[in-house]
């Protein structure tokens, strides 16, 4: 009977630690491939709350500015608090083991003179408490700590458990941390970039003031900063630096079709073909060769036109991407020489091309048919 005890108790153990180890294999991938440090930050209290059998687990980060530690998640406190209740540093017990860079774990918070309440937050349910300082190479990164709703006494496999998690926390925080402080350069590197193109392009087109309207001068310089700022927003969404080329293409088009084409004229732009990406910076001088070829399109091409066609097709290999634009308009003057009688927009189309993108720019009448071809062929990137 003796026998048989012992080797349940040793399958229980080996059991918790089966899932201990599950967990940290978890909070591991998580941190190596974490994006969002919101989520990162659940999915550890989330599981840190599992795997230790604990009513609460809630991580604060340090904010030097204010020298404050703020929530930033939490399973057992209050939600509504997350990214607002602050402990002064050193206060209370979690302020306590920031500031001592020491583990406390108390059985009984309430009757220890370090505690500190923070009103409405939800945690005097919970008597017993670990905290810990999270710190990764000797910076302070913030502090962490496990809530019981009955009185319990921490073991020391379970501060132990702890520490290697909190550990593994302060590592993924400050790993984000330095990711969102490259990530603010480089946004604004990007910006300053663009704001310099789009002052280059105005100061362009005031060259043309005299053969186009003030409105038409406008709608262009509008279409083209447009342009730019789809890169931005579809940065925004990935969180990556690499555009999806042929969602670009969409989106300009959708652009470039709702502010020039009139809802009486049947005018059809439809983009093929596959997604490939390119780093942001050539996603951007892309963006405004499509928005040039298709403003050229629908004011030249098929302008004054009640009805007509515009195919964009996007192909690739691994040494070049192919962009096609293919229009049933008028076509171009049987005098036309593209040496001398390129437009500012194809100037622009041409000048980035061959300039910016290293590529090659053609264009001249369709095989079938009346209307004009563009073809652009750029190098794919390599490494």
């Amino acid at each position: 009977m003796a026998n048989d005890r012992n080797t349940e108790q040793l399958m229980v153990i080996l059991d918790q630690k089966n899932a201990q180890l599950a967990a940290v294999r978890e909070i591991s991938q998580a941190i190596a491939e974490a994006r969002d440090l919101h989520d990162t930050l659940n999915l550890i209290t989330q599981r840190t709350t599992e795997v230790m059998h604990v009513d609460s687990a809630s991580i604060y980060l340090f904010e030097a500015a204010s020298n404050k530690l703020i929530l930033a998640a939490s399973t057992g406190l209050n939600k509504a608090g997350i990214g607002h209740y602050a402990l002064p540093f050193g206060a209370g017990l979690t302020g306590w083991a920031a500031e001592h860079r020491e583990t406390v774990a108390v059985t009984d918070a309430f009757k220890d003179p370090r505690f500190y309440r923070i009103l409405g937050s939800g945690e005097s349910k919970y008597p017993s408490l670990m905290s810990m300082p999270m710190v990764s190479h000797d910076k302070l990164i913030g502090a962490a700590n496990v809530q019981t709703r009955q009185r319990h006494a921490f073991t020391d496999d379970e501060i132990e458990l702890f520490r290697f998690i909190t550990d593994l926390t302060a590592t993924a925080i400050e790993k984000a941390q330095l990711v969102r402080t490259a990530l603010v350069q480089e946004m604004h590197h990007r910006v300053k970039n663009n704001l310099q193109t789009i002052a280059m392009l105005l100061r362009l087109q005031m060259g043309q003031g005299k053969t186009l309207s003030p409105e038409d001068v406008l709608n262009e310089s509008i279409n083209r900063v447009m342009s730019i700022a789809t890169v931005h927003e579809i940065l925004s969404e990935t969180m990556v630096d690499d555009v999806d080329v042929l969602d670009l293409i969409r989106r300009v088009s959708t652009t470039i079709s709702s502010n020039m084409v009139s809802p009486m004229a049947n005018i059809q732009i439809s983009v093929r073909g596959n997604s490939v990406y390119l780093a942001s910076q050539r996603a951007t001088t892309l963006a405004l060769v499509a928005n040039e070829l298709l403003q050229n399109a629908l004011e030249h091409g098929i302008a004054d036109q009640a009805e007509g066609k515009i195919e964009i097709t996007l192909t690739h290999t691994y040494e070049q991407l192919r962009l096609m634009v293919i229009d049933n308009g008028k076509g171009l003057p049987p005098d036309f020489n593209v040496n001398t009688d390129l437009g500012l927009g194809l100037d622009i189309v041409r000048a980035s091309i061959q300039e910016d993108l290293q590529g090659s720019f053609y264009i001249g009448p369709t095989i079938k048919g009346p209307g004009t071809t563009v073809k652009v062929v750029i190098p794919m990137e390599t490494t």
